[in-house]
């Protein structure tokens, strides 16, 4: 099983959410089979890592895939119009 790590931003944005359960019920898959759970498009941070972004329902969650480190780390979610 992977290791999935929420910054506390992420975290706190989750916490607020009155509907997280499609959100949680991707990061599960995320824990549980991070090689086939994939974002729906991703984009290229400063360091060139590969930021993948789902969008689930009105939130878009960013996160980076560490395979050597065996870890998933959700950086953000985000109301979908705040992109």
């Amino acid at each position: 099983m992977t290791l999935v790590y929420i910054h506390t931003q992420a975290a706190d944005q989750l916490r607020a959410l009155a509907n997280r359960t499609e959100l949680l019920g991707f990061i599960g898959r995320l824990e549980a089979n991070p090689t086939d759970t994939h974002g729906d498009y991703s984009q290229p941070d400063p360091r060139g890592r590969a930021i993948e972004v789902k969008i689930i329902g009105r939130q878009a969650i960013l996160f980076f895939k560490d395979p050597f480190a065996n870890l998933v780390k959700i950086l953000d979610i985000r109301h979908v119009e705040a992109l």
